[in-house]
Order: structure tokens, then sequence, then C-alpha cells
């Protein structure tokens, strides 16, 4: 090949003079640096954008050569891609950083094509910008990470939103479980006292020992009933926070006598063995005597309903340090696995018994309000067919 015999240009008036005036003005108008190198790789022509890309004036970097303005661990690789588009007579491309005037480095994408005109060989060369190209591509990914994320939060708020649904469907559900819950609570007391009253009025032959008797089971489904209605109230005030606790300090063991004497007729009909194991000294506590003693109540009740004829109840009680705690279990019908972490749920209603009664009622539902309130604790252990045991756990006081 023929070295370029054209001289070096230093005027920038002088630059691109020997292509037409429109391309001229197009190259000028660039906003990429547009260069031509003789075969000694130095500049013969920049045009001015390119050159103020790099800090320069076009008539700086006229004769200045050009693997000089790339950092030495580039330039051998600037030099090789020089040989090898003489070489190949093929437009060769990469991408690296230049180094301007004051050592800003500045990546550009270079395309380099070798040129024979009448044997005056020149390689002339573009070089992208790539700061702008690297801005939009770090928006793009950014972008592109904010979609999968809003997707990603679309997708979780779709979720949400499904199971608010489902748990409103199954609020619903168990609303009306507990409205045909209760519904039942209310109705067996009711029944009792329609049936044995009936009964005391229409039949003139009923002796006075069994009027005495069904008017006392009268008044004991009465009583029931009260207490019923009482839970459903107590807990709807506990709930919003209007229940004001009238706290004594009491015998607690007299408390749970009361209440076991409450169920001597039920234990005694349904020929259930009581167990009662009570520590020989009194044990007090400092609580609303009346609600620990609807809570006593309800566990007592939930026991003797839910044990076969015959089964067996048992009842301890135990001091501990600066607590005591009361166990009762039963030989009952007990609960199920499942069921059994949502036994303090007021909505949730677990399987029926044989006899079609539901397991638990209120009772558990209203006793952990009472004991929580109380600052006690509560637990539950059961197995089907093997009986359940309930331990409360309350604060002494001397």
């Amino acid at each position: 090949m023929k070295e370029n015999s054209g001289k070096i240009n230093s005027n920038p008036a002088s630059f691109f003079t020997d292509i037409s005036e429109e391309i001229r003005s197009l190259i000028e108008l660039s906003e990429d640096i547009i260069f031509q190198l003789d075969l000694s790789w130095k500049i013969i022509n920049i045009n001015k954008t390119g050159a103020l890309l790099l800090d320069y004036q076009q008539d700086e970097l006229a004769g200045k050569y050009f693997p000089d303005l790339f950092k030495s661990p580039t330039r051998s690789l600037i030099l090789k891609a020089l040989q090898e588009t003489l070489s190949d007579n093929k437009i060769k491309s990469f991408e690296t950083g230049i180094s301007g005037k004051y050592n800003a480095e500045i990546f550009f994408k270079f395309r380099l094509k070798a040129i024979n005109t009448s044997g005056d060989v020149k390689i002339i060369g573009i070089g992208r910008n790539l700061a702008s190209i690297k801005k939009l591509e770090e928006k793009v990914s950014q972008l592109s990470e904010k979609l999968k994320e809003t997707k990603r939060l679309i997708n979780i708020e779709k979720s949400r939103g499904q199971q608010k649904i489902s748990f409103l469907e199954e609020l619903n559900r168990m609303k009306a479980d507990f409205i045909s819950n209760i519904s039942h609570e209310f109705r067996t007391p009711l029944a009792s006292i329609i049936g044995f009253s009936e009964s005391v009025l229409t039949d003139p032959s009923m002796t006075p020992e069994h009027q005495k008797e069904f008017i006392q089971i009268i008044l004991t489904e009465g009583k029931r009933l009260a207490l019923l209605i009482n839970e459903v109230l107590d807990m709807t005030r506990l709930e919003a926070g209007g229940v004001e606790l009238n706290k004594n300090r009491f015998n607690f063991i007299t408390l749970l006598e009361k209440a076991i004497e409450e169920f001597n007729d039920q234990v005694k009909m349904k020929k259930l063995i009581l167990s009662i194991e009570l520590p020989e000294d009194e044990i007090y506590t400092y609580g609303d005597k009346e609600k620990l003693g609807q809570a006593t109540y309800g566990i007592l009740e939930n026991a003797i309903k839910f044990t076969g004829r015959g089964g067996r109840i048992s009842i301890f009680v135990h001091a501990l340090y600066k607590e005591f705690e009361v166990i009762i279990t039963d030989t009952g019908i007990g609960i199920s696995k499942k069921d059994l972490p949502n036994i303090f749920q007021k909505y949730y209603n677990d399987n029926e018994s044989d006899d079609g009664d539901s397991k638990r009622g209120l009772g558990l539902v209203f006793v952990k309000h009472i004991v929580d309130l109380h600052n006690g604790s509560i637990s539950i252990q059961s197995e089907i067919n093997e009986g359940t045991t309930v331990i409360v756990k309350l604060l002494t006081v001397e």
C-alpha cells in the first residue's frame, strides 16, 4: 500500500476540505467523533464536536498520535484494531474508554474502516459517545426493575385481595355458625323449661315430689339460660373494652366448691365419677369473683356435657409460686387436632357430637376473655375419644 502523502491539517477551517460541502456540514452537525488517520496513526482530520467531547480544540488534535488518547492497558488493543483494519479491509468495531484533555475517561463505541483513494490510504473512524446510551440503558434497566417490582406488588395486592375475600367469606360462614350455635345453646334450656312447665301445669296426677323435682329442673335451666345470656352480653362488652372488673380478694377454693355443687344433679343423672383433689390450705386470689365464677362454671359445664354416662371427671388445684393452677380433666368425646387451635375463636364452631350438640358452645371463648383480663393463662389438651384437659393458671395473693 502507498502511504498517505497528504499533509496534516492544523487549520480548523481546512478540516475535511476534500469532501463536498453537504457531507462536511453533516460531519460538523454530528454528535459523534468523526476522524481520519494516516498510516502512522496520526489524526489528519477530526470534527469540531468530536474535539470538544474530548475537551480539545480541533487544531490541538491535529497530528496527535491517535493511540496516545487511550490509557496504556488499552493502547495495545487499539494498535491491533488499527492494523487489522488495514489488513482485513473490513469495518472494525470495539468499545473502550478514551482519555480527554483533562484525563477524564469517556467511553465510546468506535467503528474503523480503511479507505484507499487512488493509492492514498487513510483510516476513517466514528466514535459514538456511550454515556447517553449507558444512561438510557441504566434507565431502561431501572424501569425494568421497577416494572418487575410493580408486577410483584400487583400480584401481592391481588393475593391479598383474594385472601381478604376468602377471609370475609370465612368470617360470614363462622358468624352464621355462631348464630346457629348460640340459638341451639338457648333452645336447649328453653325446651326443658317449657316441657317441664307444661307437665307441671297439665298433669293433675303429678305427686308433690315430682312437682318439686320438675320445678327444680325448671329453676336450674332458667339459671343456665340467664348465664348464657350474660355470657353473650359480657363477651360483647369484653371485646368492646366496656367491662369493668369488680376485683376483690377472695378464696378461690370456696368459689370452686360452690360451682361444683351446682352440677350435683347432672353428675348423679349421668352416673359420673367425680374426683376432686384440693389443697389443705385456702388459696386467695384478687379478681372479679362473679366473672371467675362464670368462667369456672363454663369449664365444668363443658366437661359434664361432653362426658358420656359413667365417665370420669377429675378436678385438681395446685398451689405454685405466686400462682395456682386449676386442672379439670374428663374422659369425654375430646376435640380433634384440626379444631383445637381454633377453640377460643368466637365464631368458630367445631364438629358436632353424636347427640347433635355443639361441642364447646360459648363457654371457652368467654373463659379465655376472663382469664386474660386477670393476667392468667388457659391451655387445653385433647384428643378425639380420649377426653379433654383444661388448665387455668391465676395469680395468688396473701
